[in-house]
């Protein structure tokens, strides 16, 4: 195992900009071509949004099993990792094998997801959906299988460069599938699902190759034992119960909101959703190595540099998570009618709650990342019980009151709630009180944040309306001034910030360690 990752960090946040710069991109470009029929979008959400359940299959194994893997490949136990994996993967392919053939039935009888769901097309167009999601479902193992080995490995660069290049196909693929007066939203879905199969299968062989990684052996791990059941099974369970928990107040909008409200209500809440995946999946891309140096670190048994390599995440986390946050909130208004149009107007209010959603992201991420490598089942038990009750309680006594937007304000209070429990962890685990965290962690970047504040009020009238994407540009362009120029004085502010970013810019020699 290597004994710096210093250089890893930094090529996964290369190619993580990348990303950043393509989901952007994906933002910009596919979602108004898909958005200009709201019904058929909200089909086209309501299907989509089912295929996260593919995300769950395996009831907590895969969680428990990255991190026993991890600390398998920290000791250098090369048999033990590929059993770990096996296993864990036998049990998503199990699931995968139902849930397959659940979207398979729904793709026969569509309108038992969608309320107003009645043309021919439309049914047609909600089935084709649903059979080729049932059809590709099985791209998901493969896909896990290499976020594990790649991840563990803190190589995950190596998969964004496949990753990348699938996603320009995707992106370029919407002038052909929506262009001049076509909306062919079933071939552009196809295409997807085969780019992923490709970029997958590609990953493989890179794999095989980088790391002379035994597949074969791997695909003969793939069965139940026993050993690896007892090892992995209290931790898998409460990662399934934390799983519940999740779908059942982040997953389940379109569902509800679709069967209660109808699919231009999912329309209008999509816009706020897709933004919010957006956050999310670049959290969970800049978050996502410290996982395994958490792992690896329990492995080896160093407890204090596990803390003082958690504390430093905390603070060089804050502004990449904050700062966009409060950009976006403040100016969703011109973004989102720039880039969907004034016929979503009631989507801006949704667009505010649903982001503000991560503004405590730089804690609840790592700290939920620890909770599971520390194997804290009753902390984690207890939240996910807290979670959904409040989420769906407040749904129902406030969807008369405020409609769609109810959604999307419980989920904040949700995530805000799970937020302050996290902050209560972290504290505890460092051995600080919340005195000092906000004096040493927040504090300093208060001057920054004012500034980003300023910046953006005094350039309001530069904002620019109407559906266009050079509007669009010309705001987001704005927005990540504001965000660059707050950063900026955050080297000012903030010591380790400013130590981090010049390490960075003398591009990490191989001794230093984050």
């Amino acid at each position: 195992m290597q004994k710096s990752y210093s250089k890893n960090y930094l090529k996964i946040y290369f190619y993580q900009i990348l990303s950043i710069v393509l989901g952007f991109a994906s933002l910009f470009v596919v979602v108004p071509f898909l958005s200009s029929d709201k019904a058929t979008y909200g089909i086209y959400t309501v299907c989509v949004s089912i295929s996260i359940f593919l995300s769950y299959a395996d009831l907590g194994f895969l969680g428990a099993g990255m991190k026993y893997a991890a600390e398998s490949y920290s000791r250098g136990e090369t048999e033990q990792e590929l059993k770990v994996i096996g296993f864990t993967h036998s049990v998503l392919l199990i699931f995968l094998i139902i849930f397959s053939s659940v979207f398979l039935y729904l793709s026969f009888n569509p309108e038992l997801l969608i309320k107003d769901i009645k043309s021919d097309i439309q049914i047609d167009i909600a089935s084709n959906l649903l059979l080729i999601l049932a059809l590709f479902s099985p791209t998901i193992i493969l896909q896990r299988i290499l976020q594990m080995v790649f991840g563990i490995r803190l190589q995950d660069f190596r998969l964004q460069k496949i990753n990348i290049i699938g996603n320009l196909f995707k992106i370029v693929s919407v002038f052909y599938f929506f262009g001049l007066q076509s909306y062919n939203i079933v071939g552009y879905f196809l295409f997807v699902q085969i780019v992923n199969l490709s970029c997958a299968l590609i990953g493989i062989f890179i794999a095989k190759k980088a790391f002379n990684y035994d597949f074969i052996k791997l695909f003969m791990c793939f069965k139940f034992d026993k050993i690896m059941f007892a090892k992995t099974k209290h931790l898998a369970f409460s990662g399934l119960i934390v799983t519940v928990s999740w779908i059942l107040y982040y997953e389940m909008d379109s569902f509800a909101i679709g069967k209660l409200l109808g699919a231009k209500e999912v329309a209008i809440y999509a816009i706020g959703l897709t933004i919010l995946s957006f956050f999310r999946s670049l959290l969970g891309v800049f978050f996502s190595p410290f996982s395994s140096r958490f792992n690896h670190f329990i492995g080896v048994d160093k407890s204090q540099e596990l803390k003082t390599f958690y504390l430093h995440i905390l603070t060089i986390s804050f502004p990449i998570v904050v700062f966009p946050i409060i950009a976006i909130v403040i100016f969703s208004r011109p973004l989102v009618i720039s880039w969907v149009g004034l016929e979503y107007n009631k989507s801006i209010e949704v667009v505010q709650w649903l982001i503000a959603c991560n503004v405590l992201a730089f804690v609840s991420y790592p700290a939920g990342m620890l909770m599971v490598a520390q194997e804290k089942l009753k902390e984690m038990y207890i939240l996910s019980f807290v979670m959904p009750v409040v989420y769906w309680v407040g749904i129902y006594f406030t969807l008369d009151l405020y409609g769609v937007a109810s959604f999307a304000i419980f989920k904040f209070i949700v995530f805000f709630i799970s937020g302050a429990v996290y902050i209560g962890y972290s504290l505890s685990f460092l051995k600080i009180s919340l005195y000092q965290f906000i004096k040493n962690q927040i504090v300093p970047y208060l001057p920054a944040a004012l500034v980003l504040v300023v910046f953006l009020y005094l350039n309001e009238h530069n904002f620019v309306n109407g559906k266009n994407k050079i509007n669009l540009v010309i705001n987001a362009m704005i927005i990540g001034l504001g965000v660059l120029i707050s950063f900026a004085v955050s080297l000012f502010t903030v010591k380790a910030l400013r130590d981090y970013f010049f390490q960075t810019l003398k591009l990490i020699l191989p001794k230093n360690e984050i």
